[in-house]
C-alpha cells in the first residue's frame, strides 16, 4: 500500500494565508523525508476556506524543493478550463517534475464554484468527458488534430511540448455517483474517493459508497478487458487520518477546529453525502460520529493499524491511502502525527517491511 497527502487545502478564512502556502510547502518536504509516496493539490475558486487556485502553480513551486514523492493535481476541474490550455500546461508540468506529476482531473464539486462560473449542473460530467477526449487525443498525435464537440472546438491544433513521460497517469476524482469510478475501470485511470464518503452505506439512495465506487471500477475494468486487481492498486482513498498516543487523545487535539473546518462543510450542503442512512438527522452527523462511522483513521499507530487493515478488507482492496491534509493543530503536532505513521504505521503496509519476518528476526534474538 502507498500513502500520501491531499491538500485541499483548508486554512481558515481568518488565517494568514501566504503562510499557509508555505507551511504546506514544508509540509510536502518533510512528507517525502517521511517516505510518502504521493500529494495531489485542489483547485478552488470560490468559499474562501479552499485557497489554492491554481495547483500547477503550487505543484511547480512543490518540485522544486523536493526529488522523489509524486506530485498530483486534485484536481484540475475540466469545464472551467480551455482543454488545449490544459494539455499543454500539464505536459510542460511533467517536465518540469521530471515525470512525477500525475494528471489529476474533475468535474467540479464545489457548489459555489459552479456557479460562479454560471455552469449547469448537469453539463458537469459531459463538459469533462469531452475535455477528457480531447486532451487524450492531443497527447496521443504529433499532428495537428480538429476536434467539433458540444461545449469545445479544437481548429488545427496540437501542444508543441509533449508529455515527460511516454504514458502520463490520468486520474478521475468521484463524489455523487459512481459513472466516474466506471470511467476510470473503462480507460485505465487511477480513481480517486473523496474523504467524506463513508465505506458502507444502508439506506441513502443514490449516494454511493466506497464499496460500491469499488465495484463500478473493478466491474468496468473487467468489461473493457483490463485488470481489474491493477484497476484497484490505482485507486485512491482519502480519509481523515490523525495519529496521536490514543484514539482519546487525538481527538481531543483535533475536537476545537475540525468542528469550524464541517461547519463550513455542512453550509455549503454536503451533510447528505455522509451519511449511511438517509433518515438520519443533520444534527446526528457529529464529529464523534463520523470518527466511527465514516470512518476515520484516527487514534494510537496501533488503532490506526487496525482501522487501515478493516478499510481495505471493507471495501475489497485499494492502492493508496491519502491524507486529508488539515491545519487542525499547530504544525508541531501535525508533523508529529505524519512521523507516526511513517515510523509505526506504514511499516505493516509495505512489502519492504516485513513485520512477520522482523518479529522473527527478534525472537531469535532473544531466544524465542
Amino acid at each position: 500500500m502507498r500513502f500520501g497527502l491531499f491538500l485541499m487545502p483548508e486554512p481558515f478564512p481568518w488565517s494568514n494565508w501566504t503562510l499557509s502556502y508555505d507551511l504546506k510547502l514544508d509540509e510536502i518536504v518533510l512528507a517525502e523525508r517521511l517516505g510518502f509516496d504521493e500529494v495531489w493539490v485542489g483547485e478552488h475558486h470560490t468559499g474562501a476556506y479552499e485557497n489554492i487556485p491554481a495547483p500547477d502553480l503550487f505543484i511547480a513551486k512543490a518540485s522544486a524543493l523536493t526529488h522523489r514523492i509524486g506530485l498530483g493535481t486534485g484536481t484540475i476541474n475540466l469545464p472551467y478550463h480551455d482543454p488545449f490550455m490544459v494539455a499543454e500546461r500539464l505536459a510542460f508540468l511533467d517536465h518540469l517534475t521530471h515525470g512525477r506529476l500525475i494528471y489529476g482531473f474533475g468535474g467540479g464539486g464545489l457548489v459555489s464554484d459552479r456557479s460562479f462560473f454560471q455552469l449547469d449542473k448537469e453539463e458537469g460530467t459531459p463538459r469533462m468527458h469531452e475535455a477528457l477526449d480531447i486532451i487524450e487525443q492531443l497527447f496521443a498525435h504529433t499532428d495537428y488534430i480538429d476536434y467539433a464537440g458540444k461545449f469545445w472546438n479544437l481548429e488545427h491544433k496540437r501542444i508543441q511540448v509533449r508529455p515527460y513521460q511516454e504514458h502520463p497517469q490520468f486520474s478521475v476524482a468521484g463524489m455523487s455517483g459512481v459513472h466516474n469510478f466506471a470511467l476510470c475501470g473503462e480507460r485505465g485511470y487511477a480513481a480517486l474517493s473523496i474523504y467524506f464518503t463513508p465505506t458502507t452505506i444502508e439506506n441513502n439512495p443514490g449516494m454511493p459508497d466506497l464499496v460500491a465506487q469499488g465495484r463500478a471500477l473493478a466491474d468496468a475494468a473487467s468489461t473493457a478487458g483490463r485488470d481489474p486487481a491493477k484497476a484497484r492498486d490505482d485507486w485512491r482513498i482519502c480519509r481523515e487520518v490523525y495519529v496521536s498516543d490514543s484514539k482519546n487523545a487525538a481527538m481531543s487535539e483535533i475536537r476545537e477546529s475540525l468542528k469550524q473546518s464541517y461547519d463550513y462543510l455542512f453550509k455549503i450542503g454536503l451533510a447528505p453525502l455522509m451519511k449511511r442512512d438517509v433518515a438520519m438527522p443533520d444534527a446526528d452527523v457529529t464529529f464523534d460520529w463520523m470518527v466511527d462511522n465514516i470512518p476515520w483513521i484516527i487514534g494510537s499507530p496501533q488503532d490506526c493499524v487496525a482501522q487501515i487493515k478493516e478499510l481495505d478488507e471493507a471495501v475489497g482492496g485499494f492502492g493508496s491511502l491519502l491524507f486529508n491534509s488539515r491545519e487542525w493543530v499547530t504544525t508541531d503536532r501535525w508533523n508529529r502525527s505524519l512521523e507516526l505513521f511513517a515510523r509505526y504505521v506504514s511499516p505493516h503496509f509495505r512489502r519492504r517491511d516485513n513485520q512477520a519476518f522482523r518479529s522473527e528476526l527478534a525472537a531469535d534474538a532473544l531466544g524465542g
